[in-house]
């Protein structure tokens, strides 16, 4: 095995275990050549972290146990804090993704060893001999050998969108044409220097490789002993409250700088189905939507009662701005901020070859608001990249206002709608949903006097545009019947 390198951004998991540091520096180590594995690295680094606190409070698992699984059980003994167990998180999709593609790019194996880097010292801020005094310093991102190559992406994106909208045959320009001929060149070159450093390094990695797979059933085996330890004390429910404690004051030191939080963002719109990359998929680098996608283009520019602003993200569903998306860091008011989202809807301007919403709702007019301007997008959010915790409602989650009515207030989600999702709320129409019920008639459900005063009840609260109502209904009195 290899000794831990100081230059490395994991070399103080070396206290931990070997195979800790082991798997961040191949992850580290592969990257330029080859960042599906340093990917694949870095989920399995997570496993094996969330395994070494599942033994610590004495929780059963095995080699079929999967990482999420595993995840929620932790969870319930310890209480993770929301921002750890979303860390966890995006080390396992990212690694699950990069096993299933062919090739995954630099960029994201460089924000996948962030977090890495971030879950990493929180882990040792809860384990380390030094606790929560341990300072890591900066991380150290390596240098991407893609990098000249997205830059020509983007010079080429923009381009392609400038001559569509100057109505000029794309296959006319020379300068586009330079450009392709080069992207193609220069991506040839990326995939030779790629190759290049995978031969020389072949011989090295057969051996860090066997070395590994050594270190990982040396690594099983010790968290063997050390569950079976754990659950032969009379104290388990003392040191799970250790093990508590300790994780919880580490996570008082995590801090969401600006680029965690995109990533955070990013991974979410994208679970939710949008395609987003708050870095590249911008409207000053050339992005636009398109037909058949779903876009979350980044730092998109409205202008409002003559303030200029840019958009965090806007969403398009194909060619239609569907919502706006306002991201900020970690604790900032994110229920206060939904009127800087609703500012954007009203300053976007809709204009060929853009679909607007109203259009697909069926009206002719954008929807106004309560002085003289119009919302010309219908749905808003307010975000920081946490994830929702009750106790603190209106500095986590995802807040969401649908601005088309005034009566629509804002409110709390667990997570971002999908661009489907969106798409049904916007052509859904509550006045047809009411008279749909008022037509309903009771009969064919052969319902008691009780039951038939109870469902207009809950149908004059949903009418009133509440979001939510109770029943209170004792045994035997045909609740599902009532449902």
């Amino acid at each position: 095995m290899t000794s831990p390198d100081q230059s490395s951004n994991f070399s103080f998991l070396a206290e931990h275990d070997p195979l800790f540091v082991e798997l961040a520096q191949a992850a580290e180590r592969v990257f330029a050549n080859d960042p599906n594995t340093t990917l694949i690295k870095l989920r399995q680094l997570g496993e094996a972290m969330a395994q070494s606190l599942a033994a610590m409070v004495g929780l059963e698992f095995s080699e079929k146990t999967s990482q999420s699984d595993l995840l929620y059980h932790l969870n319930r003994e310890l209480r993770l804090d929301p921002n750890v167990r979303e860390m966890f998180h995006i080390l396992r999709i990212k690694g699950n993704e990069a096993t299933h593609q062919f090739r995954t790019h630099h960029k994201d194996a460089i924000e996948g060893l962030r977090v890495a880097r971030k879950l990493a010292v929180w882990f040792h801020q809860s384990f380390g001999k030094q606790g929560t005094s341990f300072k890591p310093g900066p991380f150290v991102a390596p240098k991407d050998p893609s990098a000249d190559l997205r830059e020509l992406q983007a010079q080429i994106s923009k381009l392609s969108n400038e001559l569509e909208l100057a109505n000029e045959e794309l296959s006319e320009s020379q300068k586009l044409n330079d450009l392709i001929a080069r992207e193609k060149t220069e991506y040839e070159q990326l995939l030779d220097v790629m190759d290049e450093e995978s031969r020389a390094k072949a011989e090295q990695n057969e051996a860090i490789e066997a070395a590994l797979a050594k270190q990982e059933k040396d690594y099983e085996t010790k968290l063997a002993a050390l569950r079976e330890q754990i659950k032969a004390q009379d104290s388990q429910s003392q040191q799970r409250q250790q093990i508590t404690q300790k994780t919880q004051a580490a996570t008082q030191h995590i801090v969401l700088d600006e680029e965690l939080t995109r990533i955070l963002i990013d991974t979410q719109l994208f679970e939710a189905g949008w395609e987003a990359d708050s870095e590249d998929l911008t409207y000053k680098r050339g992005a636009r939507p398109e037909k058949g996608k779903n876009l979350a283009i980044a730092e998109w520019p409205t202008e409002h009662l003559g303030e200029k602003g840019r958009a965090d993200y806007v969403l398009f569903a194909g060619l239609t701005p569907i919502a706006v998306v306002e991201a900020k860091k970690e604790n900032t008011n994110v229920a206060g901020k939904i009127g800087q989202a609703e500012r954007y809807s009203k300053g976007f301007q809709v204009s060929s070859p853009l679909i607007s919403a109203w259009e697909i709702a069926g009206q002719t007019i954008a929807w106004p608001d309560e002085g003289e301007s119009h919302y010309k997008i219908p749905f808003v959010y307010s975000c920081n990249g946490r994830p929702y915790v009750p106790q603190l409602a209106e500095q986590s989650g995802t807040w969401f206002r649908d601005v088309r009515s005034h009566a629509n207030t804002k409110r709390a989600l667990q997570k971002f709608h999908t661009p489907e999702g969106l798409l049904d709320l916007l052509t859904r129409s509550k006045e047809e949903a009411r008279k749909t019920l008022e037509a309903e008639p009771f009969g064919y459900l052969k319902l008691r006097e009780y039951q038939q005063k109870a469902i207009n009840a809950v149908e004059q609260v949903l009418s009133s545009d509440e979001r939510s109502a109770l029943l209170a209904m004792a045994t035997g009195t045909g609740k599902p019947r009532t449902i």
